[in-house]
């Protein structure tokens, strides 16, 4: 093969492996103080570039829970590189809770769900 032929065919696996990856969301979550049954929950996908340029970080975000059970006042809490924050927000108000109950009262609690962001897949929690 001439150099220009092995050029293609390893922009060709480059391109298909980074297709196989499009789907590939390698963000653990971590719910903490959530006093809120969760229905679906969402993980984030991991930013193209970063996955490209190799960079993983952590992504503490913050909310309350409405009585319909959706996330309402989503806030970033703490970051480790802002290209994550954007997916994590997404990734919040995309979920849903279990809604309340006519005579349940709403408690105004925070909760909080870090994202960790890492190249190499994490091992599944077992239930």
């Amino acid at each position: 093969m001439n150099r220009l032929a092995l050029i293609m065919v390893a922009l060709l696996a480059a391109a298909a492996a980074t297709a196989a990856d499009e789907e590939w969301v390698l963000a653990r979550i971590i719910d903490t103080s959530i006093k809120r049954v969760p229905v679906h929950t969402v993980a984030p996908k991991y930013p193209r570039k970063a996955r490209r340029d190799r960079v993983e970080g952590k992504v503490r975000v913050c909310f309350e829970v409405d009585r319909q059970g959706r996330p309402r006042r989503v806030g970033v809490r703490h970051s480790s590189a802002r290209t994550f924050e954007r997916p994590s927000i997404k990734a919040v108000r995309a979920s849903t809770f279990k809604p309340l109950g006519e005579n349940e009262p709403l408690l105004a609690i925070k909760s909080c769900r870090t994202f960790i962001f890492a190249l190499e897949p994490s091992e599944p929690l077992k239930p």
